[in-house]
């Protein structure tokens, strides 16, 4: 019974992150249903799922969900305050992923589950990566969620370069580049970044020779990719650009970068970012925002968490953000330091790399809401540095 849960909860799990690439194979589907598209229905279908499967097994978890209570409170009760259906919708949102990672940790775990879950991963990752080749071959360079792919596989190529670290094995060194190709060729910048920092500081990687060498392949990776006549007609206005001219902070005025108009956001912000800057402005005020600006063209998101996050909820609210990241990562490494277990020691890396990599797809993404893309994965992996493991197989 319990094995059976098991694999129907995970099933669930990968089934509604590939959901939404459902629009990329069946063309006749209509964009949205009921009001929601594929990507809405698979966050509503986990809401249900995760729901359930709490209600069945919340004397079991083992998450460290303490860490996430100031946030969660903060939320419920900033939504009472002021309260509206769109702020509804992004509280529960956020509350999804932390579910996942809260009934991820309930389970018992051994080798054979851990190879299933991993084999699932990959299985996921190939069908997308071959659907974006056909896209891109035969569909005039079209590409399904050019920007929230690179997120779902970077889980997969967190997971397969850790194991290679640990192994040796070439077959997942292969895997990582072949999950790279995919930002690589569709120019999707901050992925390709994100791809670059889990090759080099992956925290598997644990000897000293070895950390310097990949730096060093990771060092001429970085050279090659900005030097790429694609990376260098999407970054720069003018086409070509230097090194000294990439900045981090691309609302900068003046700036050389092509931001994909991002640059222009801040200002929308500015003035209720001012008006409260510690308790913002209330659940969804900035999706209020960017539609009064563009007169409800379909932008919504801001495309930096950090930004969202400030406006809605203020400086408190990133602040308590913060800290259940801070200190989700602190506790894992604790653990990771004198960690034996191998299976253990590579859900442990994985999920402080991967908890480096959240933090930097906040800057330029709305990956908090990606939930089926990343977020539900990531804490998920946190659920399984925390739940127990035994050697012996579960039946």
């Amino acid at each position: 019974m319990k094995d059976r849960q098991f694999h129907t909860f995970f099933n669930w799990l990968f089934f509604c992150a590939f959901l939404p690439f459902f629009g990329s194979m069946f063309l006749f589907l209509p964009s949205t249903i009921l009001g929601f598209n594929l990507t809405g229905w698979a966050w509503l279908i986990m809401l249900l799922v995760t729901g359930y499967y709490f209600l069945q097994r919340y004397t079991t978890v083992t998450f460290p969900i303490g860490l996430w209570i100031p946030w969660l409170a903060y939320l419920w009760l900033y939504l009472l305050y002021r309260f509206s259906f769109p702020g509804l919708q992004l509280t529960l949102q956020y509350l999804v992923p932390l579910l996942v990672g809260v009934i991820a940790s309930s389970f018992v775990y051994d080798r054979e589950k851990l190879h299933w879950l991993y084999k699932r991963m990959l299985m996921l990752s190939f069908f997308i990566v071959l659907l974006f080749a056909y896209g891109y071959l035969f569909r005039d360079g079209w590409t399904p969620y050019a920007a929230a792919t690179p997120m779902l596989l970077s889980v997969a190529a967190a997971l397969s370069i850790g194991v290679f670290y640990m192994t040796r094995k070439v077959r997942f060194i292969v895997f990582f580049f072949l999950f790279f190709l995919v930002p690589f060729i569709d120019v999707t910048r901050m992925g390709i970044l994100v791809f670059l920092l889990i090759f080099i500081f992956h925290f598997a990687n644990r000897q000293i020779f070895s950390k310097i060498a990949f730096s060093a392949i990771g060092l001429v990776l970085v050279l090659l990719v900005f030097n790429s006549k694609g990376f260098q007609e999407k970054t720069f206005y003018k086409g070509r650009g230097e090194l000294s001219d990439l900045s981090i902070n691309y609302y900068e005025p003046g700036s050389m970068m092509n931001t994909s108009g991002r640059a222009n956001f801040l200002q929308y912000y500015e003035p209720g970012l001012k008006r409260s800057p510690m308790f913002g402005n209330g659940p969804r005020s900035d999706m209020y925002v960017l539609k009064s600006v563009w007169g409800g063209a379909g932008l919504s998101e801001a495309h930096n968490d950090y930004l969202s996050v400030r406006y809605n909820y203020g400086y408190f609210g990133l602040g308590l953000l913060l800290f259940g990241f801070v200190g989700t990562f602190f506790l894992v490494y604790r653990k990771f330091r004198i960690e034996k277990n191998s299976y253990k020691f590579l859900m442990e890396s994985t999920s402080m790399i991967l908890t480096v990599t959240f933090l930097v797809y906040m800057y330029s993404d709305n990956i908090l809401k990606s939930t089926v893309f990343f977020t539900h994965f990531f804490f998920a992996i946190v659920g399984l540095v925390y739940a127990r493991f035994t050697d012996k197989p579960q039946g």
